[in-house]
């Protein structure tokens, strides 16, 4: 991952950098490897300044310290945090900052962090744009985090199987810095160059909300309507949210779906799975649930749900209740398919 950022931050060269965007575990990993290099070596307590935009502590004071001379080191650090307030300010508001960026100290780094995104119309990015370098922390989509992942192993040193990456990331979800964590740990606890597999991931990383969540989804895919009540009932006393859960499900069928096209073309269990972005040690499962349903079934099932989304989003209606009546019309001989569902029925 050095060698990732050392490419998106001009190898730590710039006099000025805007890291911005979506994903502020980025950000602040940006921030960090930046700090390191432009004071390494030098005195910290000298020669970095901190400023947060939220305090309002006036664009004079940020270019002032820019202009500041290091001290027995080769550069300083001027570091902004909640930078986005910049760009939201009057244009004559910045100008002094602005003019900054147009010449600035080459013996400073400026950074800007801000923890959103920010306006790309303004006065201020497009200057830096000019005469900087602008880091846009953006999240991986979905289906890449395995692959994200992975990477974190390997810039460790290590390696992760995809079993265990994709196992990781079904375990903890979208949270960059906790799935960092959490392959900081499995480096720790898998001794030497081993490969940390998936019985490492399943030592290491509690699992207990995940395999409810998957005990609820191969319940609904099972067509075992007790069972899917069951877990659905105990991930809601856990703080989850009906509306999560559909959305969740509703995924499912959607793969589901994708994987019943892919074996009518002939693929096997496995180009099924990976067709429909199912993780390898869930491909045997979702062969089998690919069997359950017909087409016809998992069209009318994908109805069912949008019409629970509805309903959890506008009716006045108890969010179980709603939830349980898809659950059972999913889970019934003939699925959604069979019948007006019980939610439409007089």
């Amino acid at each position: 991952m050095s060698q990732e950022l050392a490419r998106a931050l001009a190898d730590a060269r710039s006099a000025v950098y805007l890291l911005h965007g979506d994903e502020p575990f980025l950000t602040r990993r940006a921030v960090q490897w930046l700090r390191e290099r432009v004071l390494a070596g030098g005195l910290e307590d000298f020669n970095l300044d901190r400023f947060d935009a939220k305090d309002r502590p006036g664009v004079d004071r940020i270019v002032e310290a820019a202009r500041t001379l290091p001290m027995m080191a080769e550069r300083r650090l001027v570091w902004v945090q909640n930078a986005e307030a910049l760009f939201a300010a009057r244009g004559d508001a910045v100008e002094p900052l602005v003019r900054y960026v147009t010449s600035p100290d080459p013996s400073s780094c400026l950074v800007l962090a801000a923890s959103v995104a920010v306006d790309k119309r303004a006065a201020l990015y497009k200057r830096i744009q000019q005469h900087g370098t602008i880091y846009e922390a953006v999240a991986p989509r979905e289906r890449e985090l395995a692959a994200w992942v992975a990477e974190q192993a390997r810039a460790r040193g290590r390696t992760l199987t995809a079993d265990a990456a994709a196992c990781l990331v079904e375990a903890i979800g979208r949270e960059l810095g906790t799935l960092d964590a959490a392959v900081e740990r499995l480096t720790l606890f898998v001794e030497g160059d081993a490969a940390i597999d998936l019985a490492a991931v399943e030592q290491v990383v509690p699992q207990s909300r995940t395999r409810t969540i998957w005990e609820l989804l191969d319940a609904v895919a099972d067509r075992k309507a007790a069972e899917a009540l069951a877990r659905a009932h105990e991930l809601m006393g856990q703080g989850e949210a009906a509306l999560k859960l559909l959305t969740m499900i509703a995924r499912q069928f959607r793969q589901l779906l994708v994987g019943r096209g892919a074996r009518a073309s002939g693929a096997s269990a496995e180009e099924c799975a990976a067709a429909a972005g199912i993780p390898p040690f869930r491909a045997r499962a979702f062969a089998r649930q690919i069997d359950n349903y017909s087409g016809r079934e998992l069209l009318a099932a994908l109805e069912r749900l949008a019409e629970a989304d509805r309903s959890l989003k506008s009716s006045k209606l108890d969010e179980e209740l709603i939830l349980e009546g898809a659950l059972l019309d999913l889970c019934r001989p003939g699925g959604a398919a069979d019948g007006v569902s019980p939610a439409r029925r007089p």
